[in-house]
């Protein structure tokens, strides 16, 4: 689903930057789609035409004249319109759900993100069948691995605010507790958890045996098609191929299953290539294997640079 923003920040509140100092161009909202002001209607959506729907934005006092703290306003009271106890609003997508992608867009130009997404999901708590509807949202553009918006931080944020909500059942919070548990594994900056694996020699090794001023671990599973088209993608790879070379970068790719098709498996000159045998990586969540593949990027002290990053990802930080 396409945003209305990319930035509804310079729209809506013109802002002249983005979180990063890019230039950004003011983003243009249809008024069947997004309104600011107040219309004098008590639900989260205002008639524009008859038949129509909008999602009412708040609107941002004039007084605020620092694009950081309109930013903060925006983000905060983003929903303050929105009737979160009427079903009828989230059967609409079209509307209920951009709001939520363009809510999303928001938040890398807050100061306190944690603060707008508690405010979403306890005001969401109000009622059962809108909590699950936007913690399905959380999960389809945060939280999969092929979500073009796919941001594992905002994810913990979510994670976070689920499991701390003295508004939500315990119940609810069962599967959060165990996603922000997965999360919270093997984060950029701290050190890559250490596992054991099977070489092709049927050598046992560790992986904090591997010696190199860079570690790419590419878990896969033989079977899978998508791995096949990374590991060509790896291995076409110019600036992959010269760090193997010279030394300067170690690949240990992993098979997270035993079997035939591990052992027919053609291994890429260079690399080393093992199998999770007793399958603990998996079994006992070691790291958090969401899809096949997964790549992590590690320093010679085995600290996480990169977490389920894209090859691009990856070529980007060597070239660094």
């Amino acid at each position: 689903m396409k945003s209305l923003l990319p930035l509804l920040l310079c729209g809506a509140c013109a802002l002249t930057g983005g979180p990063e100092g890019r230039a950004v161009e003011p983003a243009v909202i249809p008024e069947s789609r997004a309104v600011a002001g107040d219309s004098g209607i008590a639900g989260g959506f205002d008639p524009v035409v008859p038949g129509a729907t909008a999602f009412r934005l708040p609107e941002v006092p004039a007084t605020l004249r620092d694009p950081a703290d309109r930013a903060d306003y925006l983000a905060l009271h983003y929903w303050d319109r929105f009737d979160f106890t009427d079903t009828s609003s989230v059967a609409r997508p079209e509307i209920s759900e951009q709001a939520y992608v363009d809510f999303l867009s928001i938040l890398p130009y807050a100061r306190n993100a944690a603060a707008a997404v508690d405010t979403l999901y306890t005001r969401a708590a109000a009622c059962t069948e809108v909590l699950y509807y936007f913690i399905e949202l959380g999960d389809k553009y945060l939280y999969e691995p092929n979500s073009p918006m796919h941001d594992e931080e905002l994810h913990i944020l979510m994670l976070r605010s689920l499991t701390d909500n003295p508004r939500i059942a315990e119940i609810d919070k069962l599967r959060p507790r165990r996603l922000l548990e997965m999360a919270l594994k093997n984060r950029p900056g701290e050190r890559a958890a250490d596992f054991g694996f099977l070489d092709r020699d049927g050598r046992e090794r560790r992986m904090s045996h591997l010696e190199a001023e860079y570690t790419l671990l590419y878990f896969y599973d033989p079977t899978c098609d998508e791995c096949e088209r990374v590991k060509a993608r790896l291995v076409s790879s110019p600036a992959i191929r010269a760090m193997v070379r010279s030394g300067r970068l170690a690949v240990l790719s992993v098979s997270v299953a035993d079997g035939e098709a591990w052992r027919e498996e053609v291994v890429p000159q260079g690399w080393t290539d093992g199998c999770d045998v007793a399958e603990r990586l998996t079994r006992d969540g070691i790291y958090d294997l969401k899809a096949m593949p997964t790549l992590y990027l590690l320093d010679r002290g085995k600290r996480v640079l990169l977490k389920d990053a894209s090859v691009d990802r990856i070529e980007a930080r060597l070239g660094e």
